[in-house]
C-alpha cells in the first residue's frame, strides 16, 4: 500500500486548493498524510549552521514528519500568489537547507526515491507556471520525480471554481492513479 504526503500551501480551509486536495484523496487508496504549511508547527530555517556539522537539521518540529522519509509520493498543492508560491511554502522549503549540505559534496541526501505531483490553483492572471519553482525545489530535495508530467492546474478560478473545473477533476483522478502505480 502506497503512502502519499500532501503539502498544503493554502491558508483557506475550504478554498479551491482544499477542494482539489479532498478530490485527490478520494482517489487515493493508500495512506495519506497532509501537512499544512500555514497551520503546522514548522519553523523556517534560522541559519544556525548546525546542519553543516551534523548533516541534519537540529530543530525538532513537524518538519520531522517530512524528514522521516517514509512516504512513496509527495504532492505539493498551493494557490498562486503574485506568480509564486505563498510565503509559508518558502519557509517550509528553507528547512531543506540540511539536504543542501549533502548536495554541496556531490552526494544526494539519504532519501528514498518517490513520485511527485503538483496542484496549483490560480485566479487567472496567466502566471501559473511561474509558481512552479517551489515545487521543483522541494521535489529535488525529497528525491521525488515526475513533476513535469504530473501537474494539475486549475486556472481562472475567479470565473470557474475549482470544484466545477471538470478537466482539473479528471486530471486529479489520473494523478492519483499514477501516484499509486
Amino acid at each position: 500500500m502506497k503512502k502519499t504526503l500532501i503539502i498544503n500551501g493554502s491558508p483557506r480551509k475550504k478554498g479551491d486548493t482544499a477542494t482539489l486536495i479532498a478530490e485527490l484523496k478520494k482517489h487515493l487508496t493508500g495512506e495519506v498524510v497532509e501537512i499544512s504549511a500555514y497551520r503546522s508547527n514548522i519553523r523556517p530555517c534560522v541559519d544556525c549552521r548546525q546542519c553543516q556539522k551534523t548533516n541534519m537539521c537540529v530543530v525538532r518540529d513537524d518538519m520531522d514528519l517530512i524528514y522521516a522519509d517514509d512516504f512513496d509520493a509527495v504532492v505539493m498543492a498551493y494557490p498562486v500568489y503574485y506568480a509564486t508560491a505563498p510565503g509559508p511554502i518558502w519557509s517550509l522549503l528553507s528547512r531543506f537547507q540540511c539536504y543542501h549540505e549533502y548536495l554541496k559534496t556531490s552526494k544526494f541526501p539519504p532519501v528514498r526515491e518517490k513520485k511527485a505531483g503538483l496542484i496549483l490553483v490560480a485566479g487567472g492572471s496567466g502566471n501559473e507556471m511561474k509558481a512552479t519553482p517551489a515545487a521543483y525545489i522541494s521535489c529535488k530535495m525529497m528525491n521525488a520525480h515526475g513533476l513535469d508530467e504530473h501537474m494539475v492546474i486549475s486556472s481562472k478560478t475567479d470565473e470557474v471554481p475549482a470544484r466545477e473545473d471538470q478537466e482539473t477533476l479528471a486530471q486529479l483522478k489520473e494523478l492519483a492513479a499514477w501516484l499509486e502505480s
